[in-house]
């Protein structure tokens, strides 16, 4: 009887003291939250958007970076940018995108095209370092060509022009140094591994980047980029040097209305007939006018001449676009749009149920969100 009690006022002791103690233990710190890291790391930002379409054409969809859907919605991109990129000392970025507009940029980035590419592409992923006016980067980033992005959230338009998808690269993988000599002009040189290929395609050398940029005022800015090495784009010779000028200015009339212009000059080597330097020949040119806080205008025209069949395979051909667009935001980070479009060529080239046509015509609604 001895024994019992004595084992209960033991186990009653224990108890107590297994309470106390769970009762004084220190709580483990609370990890901290992802404001708190950011508001604690100045230039580190998450950032990213979503955007989905519909789109409806009245041919078989051609000449476009993204709208391959004759008749149907899309969830063309999911993207997440993480970045810390301070104005001094090393940083880095990185980009993913999903969605339908990924495995299209994915099918382009080896050689041949890879036709089954996933749905997520490492559209950015660079490392950087930043001194004085020098900045050098070093992995994939994106060009220096064109006045559109890949980012839906920062174009005017929904469709992509002429010029972005068929005569422009999109990224590059290699080196990439620049030298802000003032806000007037930016100098930047580098070497990659050519349109958009994450490696080089094989017996091809590497591609030199050149570049220029700037705002001389508040009213104008500009930006010029020169790329020349050998590819396999393009037909011709797959060793054949492929040359791009690619020029951009920007006027602001008005605080509500401004004029882009961009000029594009192609060339490939052995890509003529005869064997000859094939030629193509772009400019677009865009009207943007901010009617409200909530809504903007925009118009978009384009010629290309096709000299020697390097877009469309037919020497002498003559593209024509006109997009009409109209951009709505109802909230801060919510933009709806819509736009109409037309794309004519002097040759039939097109696919209308079965038959060849000199045009195409298509509407398109897309909304985006950005976080």
């Amino acid at each position: 009887m001895k024994k019992i009690v004595l084992a209960a006022c033991l186990a009653a002791a224990y108890g107590y003291a297994g309470f106390v103690c769970a009762q004084t233990a220190p709580a483990a710190p609370a990890a901290p939250s992802l404001g708190a890291v950011l508001a604690a790391t100045p230039g580190l930002s998450i950032t990213g958007y979503v955007a989905s379409t519909y789109t409806h054409f009245d041919t078989v969809p051609a000449l476009r970076a993204f709208d391959t859907s004759q008749n149907g919605f899309k969830v063309n991109q999911a993207a997440a940018t993480l970045a810390y990129l301070p104005s001094s000392g090393a940083g880095a970025q990185v980009t993913v995108i999903g969605g339908s507009d990924a495995k299209i940029l994915r099918q382009g980035e080896t050689w041949p095209f890879n036709s089954t590419a996933s749905q997520f592409d490492l559209n950015n992923a660079f490392v950087q370092y930043a001194t004085g006016p020098v900045t050098v980067m070093a992995g994939k980033f994106s060009t220096l060509a064109g006045a559109e992005v890949t980012d839906p959230a920062n174009d005017n338009e929904i469709s992509r022009s002429l010029l972005f998808w068929n005569m422009e690269p999109g990224t590059h993988t290699g080196l990439r140094a620049s030298y802000a000599v003032d806000p007037a002009v930016t100098l930047v040189a580098g070497v990659n591994n050519g349109w958009n290929f994450t490696s080089s395609p094989s017996s091809t050398s590497k591609t030199l980047e050149l570049g220029a940029s700037g705002t001389p005022s508040k009213m104008f800015s500009y930006s010029a980029a020169f790329y020349s090495g050998q590819s396999p784009l393009y037909g011709g010779l797959p060793t054949g040097t492929l040359q791009l000028l690619d020029l951009v200015g920007t006027i602001n009339a008005t605080d509500a209305l401004s004029f882009v212009g961009n000029v594009d000059i192609l060339s490939k080597d052995g890509a003529a007939a005869g064997g000859g330097k094939g030629k193509a020949n772009g400019l677009a040119l865009y009207a943007n006018y901010t009617l409200t806080d909530q809504w903007m205008l925009s118009a978009r025209g384009e010629y290309v001449d096709d000299k020697d069949g390097l877009i469309t395979a037919i020497a002498g051909n003559k593209l024509k676009e006109l997009t009409l667009a109209a951009n709505y935001m109802p909230v801060k980070n919510l933009k709806l749009s819509g736009e109409v479009r037309q794309d004519r060529s002097d040759q039939p080239y097109f696919s209308k149920d079965g038959v060849a046509v000199n045009n195409q015509t298509s509407l398109a609604l897309q909304a985006v969100y950005s976080f």
